[in-house]
């Protein structure tokens, strides 16, 4: 009898103690599928909270292991609509892809307006020296792009009558189309904006500022996926949550990832990402109708006929965000709407 007595206490201990570790806030129902493969575009400091995640094990501390894969855009978009790939964060052209007939939906966003400088020339002062001028870009309506358009008309220049673009094709080709002259501005993101201040260019307008609902990102599946693994997609986006709060509150790990995934050991590059995008990113991931308000509006009429009609909401789940929500979890993280 003492022995038994002995051996209940002891298990009793084990329980407890397991407990202490893994706290049942933290639990989510059993994972239809623990192995995700997500695709992202570029090592850039917007997915600081995806690397996070993944690099600080949080990814697995919901029982996900989560392989992260580089594909430009468009091929994570087909890697995800053929099932060698499970998930993008390249929303933009997951919600094209809707468009056209894909079937997915957007699940969370860790931020949820656009996040870039203008710069111009070192002649050009003011946002009205743009006037009758050239401005570089990346790609037709890209994020970038969407970017520069809005933020100069708030300011009450009109794509095609005040000014023209040209598309670079990337970032640091933009700041080089600017320092040769080229153009005489466009729309930067760090850590090119670091080397547009080393080069003496003048910084007209800090686009995070207009606060612009867009999407710079988002987390997209099939919507078979979706209906399929609930659970896997709750764990994922605790996992991202919990990413977000750690970029916020622990900036040197938010930095070590930085560095690791961007493979750079230049700590003032890395500072300067981090400071770019931190203030932006939100911790509950609910997605606004706004957001994809501002992409409908400037995709192209004949390319994306369905854009001028479509309803935001039909692009967007919100139902696992909300969950979380009703549980606690995001207050558990100290995060607001």
């Amino acid at each position: 009898m003492k022995l038994w007595r002995w051996f209940f206490l002891q298990l009793s201990i084990l329980i407890l103690a397991t407990n202490q570790v893994y706290p049942a806030s933290d639990a989510v129902g059993t994972l239809e599928k623990s192995d995700l493969v997500v695709a992202y575009p570029q090592a850039s400091g917007v997915f600081t909270p995806l690397f996070v995640a993944s690099d600080g094990g949080l990814f697995k501390k919901y029982g996900l292991n989560v392989k992260l894969q580089q594909l430009n855009p468009q091929l994570s978009v087909q890697s995800v609509v053929s099932g060698s790939a499970d998930m993008s964060v390249a929303a933009g052209d997951l919600v094209n892809a809707s468009l056209q007939g894909a079937k997915i939906k957007l699940v969370g966003s860790s931020m949820s307006q656009l996040v870039f400088q203008l710069w111009a020339a070192k002649e050009i002062t003011n946002v009205q020296q743009l006037k009758g001028k050239t401005l570089a870009g990346t790609t037709p309506r890209s994020v970038l792009e969407i970017a520069t358009r809005e933020a100069l008309k708030r300011q009450g220049l009109n794509f095609d009558v005040d000014y023209k673009l040209i598309y670079m094709q990337s970032v640091p080709a933009v700041l080089t189309a600017i320092s040769s002259g080229k153009a005489a501005g466009g729309a930067l993101s760090a850590p090119t904006t670091l080397k547009a201040r080393d080069a003496g260019l003048n910084m007209l307008v800090d686009i995070a500022k207009a606060n612009i609902p867009g999407l710079p990102l988002a987390y997209g599946f099939t919507e078979t996926f979706i209906k399929q693994n609930p659970n896997t997609i709750s764990a994922f986006l605790k996992g991202i949550a919990e990413g977000v709060a750690r970029t916020k509150n622990d900036p040197a790990a938010a930095k070590r990832a930085i560095g690791k995934f961007t493979q750079t050991e230049d700590l003032k590059t890395i500072d300067d990402t981090y400071d770019f995008y931190a203030p932006y990113f939100v911790t509950h991931l609910a997605l606004r109708p706004e957001q994809l308000t501002t992409w409908f509006s400037y995709l192209d009429e004949k390319e994306y006929p369905a854009a001028a009609k479509a309803n935001p909401r039909d692009f967007y789940d919100n139902s696992f965000v909300e969950a979380l929500e009703k549980a606690g979890f995001f207050q558990k993280l100290g995060a607001v709407k």
